[in-house]
């Protein structure tokens, strides 16, 4: 798909796509199109995640942590950016559910793993992701689909 002078695999496009999807339906069926930290962490209890699929997920966040040399807290700050200018501060809390589950904090597993999920939903609607990066970040899209298709 070509994007004015820069080109993106399809493959790319596909699991962005599918990503958008996934996020609608999930969106819908869990928080009734109302997605934030309250409803997630409402919701949480009841979302059953596959075991290896959030594995996956933390382990694409892992090494993309590793290559930026970032502690988990920088990583959440600087990646999954979950304070803008266009949102109050992060809760505490929110952060550490992002980081605990980076950390693969079993308290954390399925909020965490949520809450990371949905700043890059963020991240992606409101242009925080750069296309020319996007090939970059296939896996994490693809592992983040692999959760989403997990939830049941």
């Amino acid at each position: 798909m070509k994007i004015r002078d820069f080109e993106l695999k399809d493959q790319t496009v596909l699991e962005i796509g599918k990503f958008a999807i996934l996020w609608n339906w999930f969106e819908k069926e869990f928080c009734h199109n109302e997605c934030n930290y309250k409803e997630l962490k409402k919701v949480a209890p009841y979302v059953k995640i596959d075991f290896q699929s959030q594995k996956d997920l933390a382990e694409v966040f892992e090494q993309r942590r590793f290559l930026f040399e970032q502690m988990i807290e920088e990583y959440v700050r600087t990646a999954l950016y979950p304070d803008n200018a266009k949102r109050p501060k992060t809760e505490p809390e929110e952060r550490k559910a992002m980081e605990g589950f980076l950390a693969q904090k079993e308290e954390y597993i399925v909020l965490g793993c949520l809450m990371s999920i949905y700043r890059i939903r963020c991240n992606m609607m409101h242009g925080l992701k750069i296309v020319k990066q996007l090939d970059n970040q296939y896996e994490l899209f693809k592992a983040v689909n692999g959760v989403l298709e997990s939830i049941r």
